[in-house]
């Protein structure tokens, strides 16, 4: 019995191992020409940095970014109204990637999950008034909250969810300013001339970067509103297939989660490899054997 336990760590462990090796990004020749991509807004500032990290093994790769409401964008590359070529999507919410998978333009096999979010309800720096629930943007003195267009933005989805699951759905749509993406709303709060609009939900990323101009007065919990989910995929349209390819492995690189994490957002776990599981799958076999074998040589004992 202890041979075949050995045995099996030992196949195990070549298995992990191979898992491991597979999941290295191939030390392949360095890429080159113009990446198009389509992102949400609130990756503005971090994305440019994983850019940048990248070009310093790849100089000759060269982006062009659109960043913007995540289900407008995805309308845009689904109607062709995209004026060049996108090569990758990086979008907020599973909504517009699924819609972009169903129309099947997507390249198989390159969709991935990357980041996780939280929303947070931010004031002006200068304000005075306190905010300790969802419910407290229903006082009098909350004259207007900016969210994003729900019609476009995702960010404007989930603060919808957040007003129906804590009871205030009705009551909060006349005090309503929409914005164009998740920036436009920090801008709505933020601004200098903003002199009615009190509150605003927005992610905990971009509240982060703007904290010379606003606070966040609340987070809500996390309960209130589905997984903020950053996910993204090379489109079928691309005109740069292998580097669109690479530097869609590289978000998920530990480099390029590195600077996310930093900006605030929360790296989602890579799956487990097929030889990974196999492998946890033969270990977790023995131990059961082996367990269920001392008992039964307990009980002959007995």
């Amino acid at each position: 019995m202890k041979k075949r336990y050995k045995l099996a760590l030992a196949t195990a462990s070549i298995a992990l191992g191979f898992g491991a090796i597979q999941a290295k990004p191939a030390q392949a020749a360095t890429f080159s020409g113009p990446i198009n991509i389509y992102a949400a807004a609130s990756l503005t500032d971090t994305l440019r940095q994983v850019e940048t990290l990248y070009q310093q093994s790849n100089p000759n790769v060269t982006f062009m970014n659109t960043f913007g409401g995540s289900i407008g964008l995805a309308n845009q590359i689904i109607a062709g109204t995209n004026p060049k070529p996108v090569d990758i999507f990086f979008s907020v919410s599973q909504a517009p990637l699924d819609n972009l998978q169903a129309a099947n333009l997507l390249i198989e096999g390159t969709r991935q999950d990357i980041l996780n979010n939280t929303l947070a309800i931010i004031t002006p720096i200068n304000s005075t008034i306190s905010i300790s629930s969802v419910q407290d943007l229903l006082q009098p003195q909350v004259r207007q909250v900016a969210i994003g267009n729900p019609a476009t933005v995702p960010a404007g989805v989930f603060a919808q969810q957040l007003f129906a699951n804590s009871g205030i759905s009705q009551a909060i749509q006349p005090k309503l300013v929409l914005g164009t993406d998740v920036r436009d709303v920090l801008n709505k709060v933020s601004s200098d001339t903003n002199d009615s609009i009190d509150a605003g939900i927005v992610y905990t990323t971009d509240a982060l970067t703007a904290l010379d101009k606003v606070k966040i007065a609340y987070t809500p919990p996390i309960n209130l509103y589905s997984p903020i989910v950053y996910g993204s995929a090379v489109l079928r349209q691309t005109q740069n297939l292998d580097a669109a390819k690479d530097f869609n492995s590289f978000l998920r690189s530990p480099q390029a989660l590195s600077v996310f994490q930093v900006s605030g957002f929360t790296p989602i776990p890579e799956p487990m490899t097929t030889a990974g599981s196999i492998a946890v799958g033969i270990v977790g076999l023995m131990m059961k054997r082996k367990v269920k074998a001392k008992a039964k040589a307990k009980a002959a004992v007995n």
